[in-house]
C-alpha cells in the first residue's frame, strides 16, 4: 500500500490578509474543480481522499485540497512579512474560514476553472455551509458535506461538567484571555482548546455553533446550492439514527436538489473513499456543461 504517489502539484498561496497556506492540485481537462475542506486537525494531505479523488480525475473534474487555518491542533503560519502566527484547530476564529475558501476559489480561477463544487469532512462541512451563506458565491455550483456532526451535541453528551467549562470558557474571554488555553479541559482531555475556539461551537449563540444545529437547521435551510450529503453508518459522533438526521435534513433544505447518502463507513469513510468519491463524480458531473 505504501508508499503512495500522487500526480498533481504542490502549490502556495496567499490568502486576503497575507498568511501563506498551501494545498495540492489534480489537475483534469474540465472547468470543474472539487475544492476540499478538512475539518478539525486535518491537513489537505489526508491520503485516503486524495485516493478517492482519482475518481474525480476519470471524469475530467480536478480536486483541489488545500490547508485552512485551522490545519493540524497547533499550527504556525507565516505571512508575507515572515511574521508568525500561532493557528490551528485550537486557536483559529470559525469566520476568517470565509477569507481561506476566497483566497483558494481565486487561486483556481485564475487558472482558468469555472465551477466551485466545495467538499467540506467534518467541521470543514461548517465551513463550506458558512461560507456560502455569507458570500451566496454563484460560482459555487454544489456542497458536498461528509460527516456533518453537530460538534455541540458530541461535546455537552461526551463531556462531565461541559457547563462548567462553557462558564469557565466565557470568564477567561471577558478576562480578555479568548486566546489562551483552558487548563481545565486539557488537564481532564488532554485537548488543547483556547477559550474562544471552544465556545465556537459550544454556546449556540455563535455562527459556528448554529451551522447544523438539527433541532434548528434554520441557516442550512437558507442556503439553496445543490447539496450532497454522506452519513457514515459506523460514525461515532452521530448521536441519533441518521434516518432522523436525513429526514431532518431534507425537510429543512429549500433548494432544487439535495441527496443525502446513508452508506457504510466511519467517520472518514475509511477505506470506502472509492465509493465516495463515486457518488460525488457522478453528483459532480451532472453540473458539467
Amino acid at each position: 500500500m505504501y508508499p503512495l504517489n500522487f500526480d498533481g502539484k504542490l502549490v502556495f498561496f496567499p490568502t486576503e490578509d497575507n498568511l501563506k497556506t498551501s494545498g495540492f492540485l489534480m489537475p483534469a481537462k474540465g472547468k470543474d474543480v472539487v475544492l476540499f475542506v478538512h475539518g478539525m486537525g486535518g491537513n489537505f494531505y489526508k491520503d485516503g481522499f486524495l485516493k478517492g479523488a482519482r475518481e474525480l480525475i476519470k471524469r475530467n473534474i480536478s480536486f483541489f485540497s488545500f490547508n485552512n487555518r485551522g490545519a493540524e491542533i497547533v499550527k504556525d503560519f507565516r505571512d508575507l512579512n515572515w511574521e508568525h502566527h500561532t493557528l490551528g484547530t485550537a486557536f483559529e476564529i470559525f469566520e476568517d474560514s470565509i477569507k481561506d475558501i476566497r483566497a483558494a476559489i481565486s487561486y483556481l480561477s485564475q487558472l482558468g476553472y469555472e465551477n466551485f463544487h466545495l467538499l467540506g469532512h467534518s467541521t470543514g462541512c461548517q465551513k463550506i455551509l458558512f461560507y456560502q451563506y455569507s458570500t451566496q458565491d454563484e460560482r459555487v455550483k454544489s456542497l458536498i458535506h461528509v460527516s456533518p456532526a453537530e460538534d455541540y451535541e458530541i461535546w455537552k453528551n461526551g463531556l462531565k461538567d461541559f457547563e462548567r467549562i462553557v462558564a469557565t470558557a466565557k470568564e477567561m474571554v471577558e478576562r480578555g484571555e479568548g486566546d489562551k488555553i483552558i487548563l481545565p479541559l486539557y488537564e481532564r482531555t488532554g485537548e488543547l482548546w483556547s477559550a474562544q475556539r471552544f465556545l465556537s461551537f459550544a454556546d449556540k449563540s455563535n455562527m459556528e455553533a448554529r451551522m447544523f444545529n438539527y433541532d434548528n437547521l434554520d441557516i442550512f435551510s437558507k442556503v439553496q446550492t445543490p447539496t450532497l450529503i454522506f452519513l457514515g453508518k459506523e460514525d461515532p459522533y452521530f448521536l441519533k439514527d441518521l434516518e432522523w438526521y436525513k429526514e431532518k435534513l431534507e425537510r429543512s433544505y429549500k433548494g432544487e436538489k439535495i441527496r443525502v447518502e446513508i452508506m457504510p463507513g466511519d467517520h472518514s469513510f475509511h477505506g470506502r473513499e472509492k465509493e465516495v468519491f463515486k457518488r460525488i463524480s457522478k453528483f459532480v458531473g451532472k453540473f458539467e456543461d
